[in-house]
């Protein structure tokens, strides 16, 4: 007799499924909710699963634990108990050191415990004993789980915050000599460390993986990146409510669409409308969290890395992971996830290629929005571009928020930048915006949206100015002028030669100016480009306000800016504007 709600076997005909999404061509910050219809009202969890106490488990005692290996399809397998390291993970939260024993084809597919399994769920005479979430890199058939007992404390848990954990618990005299008098072959250093984190990525090719595996590393954050497809972007009526089953993959998405980015695991157990998962946490128990929940389709085990990973595609979203503790993560059926919306109109002249995209983020972490935003960018760039190299990128960007006391804020700015390297990778500039928001500590703000347009092309559109001519009502000939004569009241018509790089035409751009009634002798103006947006940093911003003023100000360098007769003057061009030049007016009464 198998544990309440555990089936190892799943016929094809057990539930319909759709086609997986993944498959197809695909301080706090406070979000926006998806539009979408009201969300079910939640079950509470009223019988929590039976447990078995770690205080009554013992060396010898064998288990099984259920997961999946291909598809949704659950399985067996079989466990020994080791022994119980208590208050390991956290005072009050032990690890309980295990085996896996069998049966062969199992361990001859996996070689023991892999990512991808964290949360399956082992049970000891009939009661939940824990989750497996720990393993050792030199020999996994050794595997730790974190107790049960403490896990389904989730289920009546708030949102607040939780606590950091350790990656690392070391075995204890009496299992270390357990687990080698079982055959391990362990030195007395041997230590259980958190099975990485399966990360599917979408929309990165040409980007190492090594490099995205660093990038969360840094962060505290231990993953197993895969190349991904994209996954569709939940809503009300793609929502499929009904509960995972323990040991069936369970995933969490950070972000939906063109840069779809999530990490999966196994669910350990459901009760009501609650699912626990993982027994680790998938950031580092941040508590409160909104991220997508899906089923997974697990496709492979790649046992050709150190700790061998499943490779899985995220299937219909059920819900919304709310809870990242240090005994794993919670998720609730049928609710949405809050998603940032990042929409993008990018197109080349080389190609003809236009593309509309958006990505909706998940993870509200602030670096990983920034982060998800380039990566968007940078993928319906090269993508339009059909390529990756040098050339001149022009690109606006629009984003809003909300500020601590929920008003709405905006920042609107744009660039034209060429690069010898890599012209879509100047979409940094706009990642910087992003950053340094949400690292501002004037007060806490959210992202609410991020929407861009942009051009992209192999050209070098660098353009010194070459000419200026110019005429007046006295001078009505449009010439070569140092000095033009005009009266109070005249306007000038002005003509500026730019010549770009690689092009064997020109740019005219023609400027209308007025001279003014204050005007007297002399008055020079001078006609530049522009010098590119400011280092928001470097304008001493005392306030959230000053940092938004500028963030909304500067200069672009496909800009003219034209200074004199007491004003200012900036057009747009469609090249990049570089040189000086200038004239003088002479004032006639």
């Amino acid at each position: 007799m198998h544990p309440e709600g555990v089936v190892p076997v799943r016929t094809p005909t057990a539930r319909p499924r759709r086609a997986a999404p993944a498959l197809l061509a695909v301080g706090a910050l406070i979000v926006s909710l998806v539009a979408a219809g009201p969300a079910p009202a939640s079950t509470p969890c009223s019988t929590p699963p039976p447990t078995l106490p770690t205080a009554q488990m013992r060396p010898g005692m064998t288990g099984v634990g259920y997961t999946v290996l291909r598809g949704d399809t659950v399985v067996p397998f079989d466990v020994e108990i080791l022994g119980v390291i208590p208050n390991a993970i956290y005072l009050g939260v032990d690890v309980v050191a295990a085996r896996i024993t069998g049966p062969i084809a199992f361990l001859n597919q996996t070689g023991g415990a892999v990512a991808g399994m964290s949360g399956s769920p082992i049970y000891v005479d009939g009661r939940l004993a824990g989750a497996l979430a720990w393993a050792i890199a030199m020999d996994r058939q050794i595997f730790g789980m974190t107790a049960a007992e403490d896990m389904v404390g989730m289920f009546g848990l708030g949102r607040g915050a939780a606590v950091r954990i350790p990656d690392r618990v070391a075995l204890t005299p009496q299992i270390l000599r357990a687990a080698m008098a079982s055959g391990a072959d362990l030195s007395s250093t041997a230590t259980l460390e958190a099975l990485p984190i399966p990360l599917g990525v979408s929309s990165a090719s040409g980007r190492p993986l090594g490099e995205i595996e660093s990038m969360f590393a840094d962060r505290g954050v231990r993953v197993l990146p895969f190349r991904a497809g994209t996954v569709a972007v939940p809503s009300g009526a793609t929502l499929e409510p009904g509960p995972l089953r323990p040991g069936e993959g369970f995933g969490a998405a950070l972000s939906y669409g063109d840069i779809s980015w999530y990490g999966f695991g196994t669910t350990t157990a459901v009760c009501g409308s609650t699912a626990i998962a993982f027994g680790h946490p998938m950031f580092w128990g941040v508590g409160r969290v909104s991220l997508g929940m899906n089923e997974v389709d697990v496709i492979a085990i790649d046992n050709g890395v150190l700790w061998g990973t499943k490779i899985g595609v995220l299937g219909d979203a059920r819900g919304a992971v709310t809870q990242d503790r240090f005994a794993g993560i919670a998720g609730v059926f049928g609710e949405l996830p809050t998603l940032i919306p990042i929409t993008s109109e990018v197109s080349s002249p080389d190609t003809g290629y236009r593309r509309t995209g958006r990505t909706d983020v998940a993870w509200d972490e602030d670096w990983f929005v920034a982060e998800a935003t380039f990566a968007h960018a940078w993928s319906n760039l090269t993508y339009v571009a059909q390529q990756d190299g040098p050339g001149t990128l022009g690109l606006a960007w629009t984003i809003e928020g909300t500020r601590a006391d929920g008003s709405a804020w905006t920042v609107s700015n744009r660039l034209m930048d060429h690069d010898p390297h890599s012209a879509t990778s100047e979409a940094w500039r706009m990642t910087d915006v992003l950053q340094t928001l949400a690292s501002q500590e004037f007060e806490p703000i959210g992202f609410t949206s991020i929407d861009m347009e942009g051009t992209i092309t192999e050209e070098d559109l660098t353009s010194p100015i070459v000419r200026i001519r110019v005429s007046s009502p006295l001078q009505p000939a449009l010439k070569d002028r140092w000095i033009v004569r005009a009266a109070h009241g005249d306007r000038l018509r002005v003509e500026v030669t730019l010549a770009p790089v690689e092009r064997d035409s020109v740019v005219i751009a023609e400027l209308s100016l007025r001279v003014p009634r204050g005007a007297r002798g002399q008055e020079r103006v001078t006609i530049r480009g522009g010098r590119g947006r400011l280092d928001w940093w470097r304008v001493g911003p005392g306030s959230l306000d000053d940092l938004l003023y500028a963030m909304n100000a500067g200069e672009a360098r496909n800009e003219l800016i034209v200074r004199g007769l007491g004003r200012t003057l900036i057009q747009v061009q469609d090249v990049i504007v570089t040189g000086r030049a200038g004239f003088v007016v002479q004032v006639v009464r």
